[in-house]
C-alpha cells in the first residue's frame, strides 16, 4: 500500500512541479544594458515530454482510479516518446536550441552552461562570471510540456502545453533581474497574476489520444510549435 500510495503521489508532484507560477519581476533593459552576454544554465527538463489528461474518469474513483490514470498516462507517454524517436526527434535538443535561438534573436551573446540539478528546482547557486565570461544567467526550471485535453469528449480535445518558470539573475551577485512564469494552453489554473499565457495554436488539435496516434507528423510538428512560441516569450521578457 506504501509503494501505491508513493506512485500516486509522485505523479501528482511531478504534475505541480511544471504548473507553479511565480511573481513576476519585469526585466529593465536600459538599467542593465551591460549585459550583453547570457548563460543559459542546464535546463530542469523532464526526461520526456507527458500526454497529460486534466480531468478523467478515474479521478472519481479514489485510489484505484487513480492508479489506473497513472497506468493510463505512462501508456501515452510512451507512445509519444516512440513517435519523437520515430521522427529523429530528442525533445531536450529541440527544446534548448529553440531558447539560445530566442535569445540571440534579442541580441545576446549565448552561452550554454553545464550544471547539475535536482528535478523541478530552481538553482540556488550559479557558477562566477570567471569560470563562464556570461554576465548572467538564464535559469529555465519546473517544466512540464507535452499534450494536455482538459477532460474526456469531443469539445476538449488534446493540444500542445508547455509551463515553465524562468528567472535571470547576475552573474555577479545572483540578484534577480528579471522572474515569470509562461503557460502555453493554460489549461489549469496553476499560474496567477500576470504571467505570460499563450492561445495554443488551433492547427495542432487532436479530438483523442487515438487520433494523435494516427497523425504522429502533426503531433511532432505541433509540440516543436509549442516549444518555439514558447521560447520566443522567453526571449522576449528580455527585450
Amino acid at each position: 500500500m506504501k509503494i501505491v500510495k508513493w506512485i500516486v503521489a509522485a505523479a501528482a508532484a511531478s504534475l505541480l512541479a511544471g504548473c507553479a507560477g511565480q511573481p513576476e519581476i519585469p526585466f529593465d533593459k536600459s538599467a542593465n544594458a551591460n549585459v550583453r552576454t547570457i548563460g543559459i544554465v542546464t535546463p530542469n527538463l523532464p526526461d520526456r515530454p507527458r500526454v497529460w489528461l486534466a480531468s478523467s474518469m478515474g479521478q472519481s474513483f479514489g485510489l484505484i482510479g487513480a492508479l489506473v490514470d497513472v497506468s493510463m498516462e505512462e501508456n501515452r507517454n510512451d507512445k509519444l516518446s516512440a513517435m519523437l524517436r520515430s521522427h529523429g526527434v530528442d525533445p531536450k535538443e529541440r527544446f534548448e536550441k529553440s531558447l539560445e535561438a530566442s535569445l540571440r534573436a534579442q541580441g545576446y551573446e549565448v552561452k550554454p552552461v553545464t550544471v547539475t540539478r535536482k528535478q523541478g528546482e530552481p538553482l540556488k547557486a550559479f557558477p562566477s562570471t570567471a569560470e563562464t565570461g556570461a554576465d548572467a544567467y538564464l535559469d529555465i526550471s519546473a517544466v512540464n510540456y507535452g499534450y494536455v485535453a482538459a477532460g474526456i469528449g469531443t469539445s476538449t480535445p488534446y493540444r500542445p502545453f508547455v509551463y515553465l518558470n524562468c528567472k535571470l539573475v547576475r552573474a555577479s551577485d545572483s540578484s534577480v533581474m528579471m522572474q515569470d512564469a509562461i503557460f502555453y494552453d493554460p489549461v489549469a489554473p496553476f499560474g496567477q497574476g500576470k504571467n505570460v499565457s499563450i492561445s495554443p495554436d488551433p492547427a495542432y488539435t487532436f479530438v483523442d489520444f487515438n487520433t494523435m496516434e494516427s497523425q504522429p507528423d502533426q503531433v511532432v510538428s505541433g509540440l516543436d510549435a509549442s516549444v518555439q512560441q514558447t521560447t520566443d516569450a522567453v526571449g522576449r521578457l528580455l527585450r
